[in-house]
């Protein structure tokens, strides 16, 4: 059986043609400071839930980055989905700019959402199936680690991926 929260990761270079073809419910975007919106954030506004974050892309606990607010609004976002999926199908959509770092952290978490925080591995699992070679921003993970008091169960799936 499917599940009722569909989940798709994308760039900027994809989503003219993922939005309308993955007609997303909800939207998570990621954009640089001074990147302008997307054109294709015109396509059906009203059909979906949408939060743009404006955040670089760093690892490093540096201006600009992502913080712990961020994450916040992320965890909760991902918590209305879900929610919403109990009226019907929710497609999930998250962009950042290249489609690898930020938006799979991201996916990463609406993974974590759906899995438990103590079957890290399978949601991990699970996203190296819904994307293509994700490089998920480390900084993201480890806040959202700390934001759930997961005391590394995050980051271990991720760290070993990386190694």
């Amino acid at each position: 059986m499917s599940h009722p929260v569909k989940i798709k990761v994308g760039g900027l270079h994809t989503i003219a043609k993922d939005i309308p073809i993955f007609r997303p419910t909800h939207l998570i975007g990621i954009l640089d400071p001074d990147t302008p919106e997307p054109a294709a954030y015109g396509h059906a506004p009203d059909e979906r839930e949408a939060m743009l974050l404006r955040f670089l892309d760093r690892e490093s606990v540096l201006e600009h980055g992502p913080q712990v607010p961020h994450v916040e609004q992320i965890w909760d976002f991902i918590g209305r989905a879900y929610g919403a999926a109990s009226n019907g199908q929710v497609r999930l959509f998250v962009h950042c700019h290249a489609g690898a770092s930020r938006s799979t952290a991201i996916a990463y978490l609406a993974l974590l959402h759906r899995h438990g925080i103590d079957a890290a591995e399978a949601a991990f699992g699970e996203l190296l199936q819904v994307t293509n070679k994700p490089w998920p921003n480390r900084r993201l993970v480890a806040l959202a680690d700390e934001l759930l008091s997961a005391h590394g169960k995050l980051l271990q799936p991720l760290d070993v991926y990386r190694a």
